[in-house]
């Protein structure tokens, strides 16, 4: 999807207003998309799988597991990952507190067309941090 230097500004700034919102939770980006996906699985998921999801080392998959495992955000189960109820909580709190943030941040900026769309869109429920992952993994994708 062609997005103009304008707009890709802008997702890069929502990116890191979201990272920070990660970091104050005491989380990595990478923990906190590992965390993301886990929380909406509730039997969990095997290593293996969440590597292939990520495109990571599954020793990375491993080592992300085993700190939010040690935050009693998830359990590892042999070779599979499961959120905790504390896990999937913090998840739901990190999503909003994104959201939120986002919103603040993106009402500060000087009204182009393209804020004006951004408002719009959050304020009818349509752009979420769901939504600014997938544009960031779309243009991750198109790289490749």
């Amino acid at each position: 999807m062609y997005r103009d230097e304008d707009d890709l500004q802008l997702l890069a700034e929502v990116a890191g207003v979201l990272d920070q919102v990660v970091m104050d939770a005491g989380l990595s980006s990478g923990s906190y998309l590992l965390l993301r996906s886990l929380a909406r699985e509730p039997d969990g998921r095997p290593m293996t799988a969440l590597a292939e999801e990520f495109g990571a080392d599954p020793d990375e998959i491993a080592a992300a597991a085993k700190s939010l495992s040690v935050a009693g955000l998830v359990d590892v189960e042999g070779t599979g990952v499961v959120a905790t109820a504390v896990g999937r909580q913090a998840a739901e709190e990190i999503d909003a507190k994104g959201n939120e943030a986002i919103r603040e941040y993106v009402l500060e900026r000087p009204h182009s067309a393209t804020i004006y769309g951004l408002v719009a869109s959050m304020q009818a429920g349509r752009f979420t941090v769901e939504d600014l992952i997938e544009f960031l993994m779309e243009d991750e994708d198109a790289e490749d």
